[in-house]
């Protein structure tokens, strides 16, 4: 009776109401782990900070290690969600603006510089203005992931590259150091029991988010390489 009560006042009313949508318990679980692992790093930053007293070189190196298995902890949380959310039940694509290929990859640089990541770019002539419609926030993520395994933390630079095959933009990751002629050949799926568990967990992520813009992620056995199409050029 209610329920019509309130059909009746909207019709009456030309009111329109929103619903807010209702969050799944993964999303509950993301949002209370992702608020404690914050906590954890956001204190670790305040007892590295002379201000509140200078720590020994072995606190200090505890503290660190603290805040190395909170970002740690984080990885996993945003991958275990993002692995066990529901594909898609039909194909239409989603509204995003058109974004250049240059002020993308641009912005995928300027973010691994943000996480230490030494990182040359390289745009093959023509491909700078060319638009595509893509989740850049995902797409990033995943370019953030590939970096992070193929640079070893950051220990040795890398080369960020948009290049065109066959009409369609391939869009590579390449170590400093990687063998000469290597080339991103080989499936994630191939490699699974040559691969540590953090950097599996960084590809697989990195894999999903790329299968969702419709892309094939692509690795050298060393990896050192990947790569991945990405819309018509």
């Amino acid at each position: 009776m209610r329920r019509r009560s309130l059909s009746l006042l909207i019709r009456a009313t030309g009111s329109r109401i929103t619903l807010k949508p209702k969050r799944d318990a993964l999303t509950r679980v993301r949002h209370d782990l992702r608020s404690l692992v914050h906590s954890v790093v956001g204190y670790s930053d305040l007892l590295a900070e002379p201000r509140y007293g200078t720590l020994s070189p072995e606190q200090a190196r505890f503290v660190s290690h603290v805040r190395g298995a909170a970002e740690h902890l984080q990885e996993l949380v945003d991958t275990c969600i993002e692995l066990s959310r529901p594909l898609p039940l039909d194909n239409r694509p989603l509204e995003l603006p058109p974004t250049p290929v240059g002020q993308l990859l641009r912005r995928v640089r300027h973010t691994f510089m943000e996480r230490l990541l030494a990182c040359d770019l390289r745009i093959e002539a023509g491909l700078e203005s060319c638009a595509l419609t893509v989740d850049v926030a995902n797409l990033e993520r995943a370019l953030v992931g590939l970096a992070l395994v193929i640079t070893r933390d950051g220990a040795v630079s890398c080369e960020l590259a948009a290049d065109r095959r066959d009409d369609t933009l391939v869009v590579s990751v390449r170590a400093s150091d990687a063998a000469e002629g290597a080339q991103p050949s080989t499936t994630l799926d191939q490699l699974e029991d040559q691969v540590g568990n953090r950097d599996f967990v960084r590809l697989k992520l990195s894999e999903v988010l790329l299968s969702r813009q419709s892309s094939e992620l692509r690795i050298s056995p060393a990896l050192d390489c990947a790569e991945f199409e990405l819309g018509n050029s």
